[in-house]
């Protein structure tokens, strides 16, 4: 069904595009009867309402990333340190051979602090960095294109499956794309106000603390933003000095770890060395077979960008895509009229939203392998495209809302099922929710209990994994994880029962489900993994 769907809404877009370019009468641009403006704005409200419901536990689980930006927000807000100890990080050291970047943990902290570390807490500033996104894509459409491409943007991001699929659970890169289109807003509005322009640099500055491929994105677009508005050279200079004065730290430590130089140590910051980083692999210039490289970057761009092909399951839905798979003759038909308006009109939002596409397909180009969450740059700037074209339609006949309204809500009622049913159970099992309740469990003051908890979680013998989840789940104080201590009495490998039954003390086990209960243990299930205990 869903197949069939797709194919026909495509096909009457397709059409509905067709007849637009070969006979198109704009219609008056007129606003929006107040009766029927009050409608959309209704069906906006209920649709993103829609984001609270089961929120926290819709999808089950904690993903690892997650669950390891929300132990080092526990720490901040402790002790202002990461896990690990450093103070005030600019970046995180993470898993150690893969940083992380801390702007989601910040964002964390406050929550934490006010309502204790929980899925929930550990959620929310995704869900309010989306909302603010779709505040920033609505502002933009409004002052560029007009309220009918705003509302529309605004409808179709309620419903579109990415930005709402994102909103709901943490992953810090999902960040980056917020920040960038509220600083993106902010820089169009600065034609008019320069106070805005110069606000939009803090949210800049703010992507590279989001994301690392921000350095190959953020710089580019703040250059050819500069052409394409014809920014004056005194604005631009104070530009500079505010973005540069609020991101020198983070570009001091890819300094550092570029040159190899030590940790830098300041009272309110610190830029941390990496020994064991492998993340400059991720990037084409550093590759050991660029050409080769290229040519599968063009091929992972093609299909996460453009194909909407199947990606990791907490990402996207198969058969949905991330703007919707019938989407793609609005994007074209979108991108024509704004590169029409870009040339013919002389439209500066339209310069500068080619000028944002464009360095979204480059950054796609130069990070290998891309998948939803690292190309998520890109989708903003096909929905703003997107809702373009649908003004387009609008402009061309305004019945055309009709068929929109009918294609998009068939499509939506069907993500919204299988992502509240289907989609959710699946994700329980690869968001750990089985584990996450074994850990918290198995109760007992660590300095009386021995714990041995199973490293075959994510992958076989993945103990780092294992330890990130357990952190999580028993809200352990990071001075206690860095102790004598927490090492003497927390062991993240598959015990040995039966030595273990000969030994004298309190011993709790985390392990696979249908592991053997030997004698004098008890045993309490959760899904995929038993407790085991053993009472001093």
């Amino acid at each position: 069904m869903l197949n069939t769907v797709n194919l026909a809404a495509a096909a009457l877009l397709a059409a509905l595009v067709l007849a637009a370019l070969l006979l198109r009468r704009p219609t008056e641009d007129a606003p929006l009867p107040r009766r029927e403006k009050a409608l959309v704005w209704a069906l906006i409200v209920l649709l993103t309402g829609l984001r609270l419901w089961r929120f926290g536990a819709v999808p089950g689980g904690m993903n690892q990333d997650g669950a390891m930006a929300a132990v080092d927000a526990l720490a901040l807000s402790q002790h202002g340190t990461d896990r690990f100890g450093t103070w005030l990080p600019a970046h995180f050291e993470a898993w150690g051979y893969g940083q992380m970047s801390v702007l989601l943990s910040w964002c964390m902290v406050p929550f934490i602090r006010l309502f204790g570390l929980s899925v929930t807490t550990a959620r929310l500033p995704a869900l309010l960095w989306s909302l603010a996104g779709m505040a920033a894509a609505y502002a933009f459409l409004r002052r560029s294109i007009g309220e009918r491409a705003a509302l529309a943007g605004l409808l179709f991001l309620a419903v579109d499956p990415w930005h709402f699929m994102q909103s709901r659970w943490a992953l810090d890169c999902n960040l980056f794309p917020h920040a960038f289109l509220i600083g993106f807003a902010l820089l169009y509005r600065g034609r008019e106000k320069p106070r805005a322009l110069y606000v939009s640099m803090v949210f800049f500055a703010l992507c590279m603390y989001a994301y690392g491929v921000s350095f190959l994105m953020v710089p580019l677009f703040l250059v050819l933003a500069v052409i394409a508005l014809r920014v004056p050279f005194r604005r631009v200079a104070v530009c500079v000095l505010l973005y540069l004065g609020l991101s020198w730290p983070i570009y001091g430590t890819m300094l550092i770890n570029a040159l190899g130089r030590e940790t830098l140590s300041l009272p309110f910051v610190t830029l941390p060395f990496f020994p064991a980083s492998v993340r400059s692999g991720d990037i084409l210039f550093f590759s050991a077979q660029p050409g080769a490289q290229l040519l599968e970057n063009l091929r992972a761009l093609w299909n996460v960008g453009f194909r909407q092909g199947p990606d990791l399951i907490w990402n996207a839905i198969d058969g949905f895509g991330t703007v919707y798979l019938c989407s793609a003759p609005l994007l074209v038909y979108g991108l024509f009229l704004t590169v029409r308006d870009a040339l013919r009109e002389k439209k500066a939002w339209a310069r500068l939203l080619l000028c944002y596409w464009l360095c979204a397909l480059l950054l796609g180009l130069c990070v290998n392998g891309v998948n939803v969450n690292r190309l998520n740059i890109l989708f903003y700037a096909h929905i703003l495209l997107i809702a373009r074209g649908i003004e387009g339609l609008l402009a061309f006949r305004r019945e055309t809302a009709a068929a929109l309204l009918v294609c998009y809500g068939l499509l939506a009622g069907l993500f919204f099922t299988q992502y509240f049913t289907g989609w959710a159970e699946r994700m329980e099992g690869v968001f750990f929710q089985d584990f996450l309740a074994a850990v918290s469990c198995a109760d007992g003051r660590e300095t009386e209990t021995q714990y041995y908890i199973t490293p075959d979680t994510q992958y076989t013998g993945s103990a780092n994994v294992s330890e990130i989840l357990t952190l999580f789940a028993r809200k352990i104080d990071a001075e206690y994880f860095r102790s004598a201590d927490y090492a003497a009495h927390y062991h993240y490998r598959n015990p040995d029962l039966d030595a273990l039954s000969r030994e004298e003390g309190r011993v709790v086990c985390v392990v696979r489900s249908g592991s053997p209960v030997p004698d004098g243990w008890s045993a309490v299930d959760f899904g995929s993994y038993r407790v085991l205990t053993k009472e001093a």
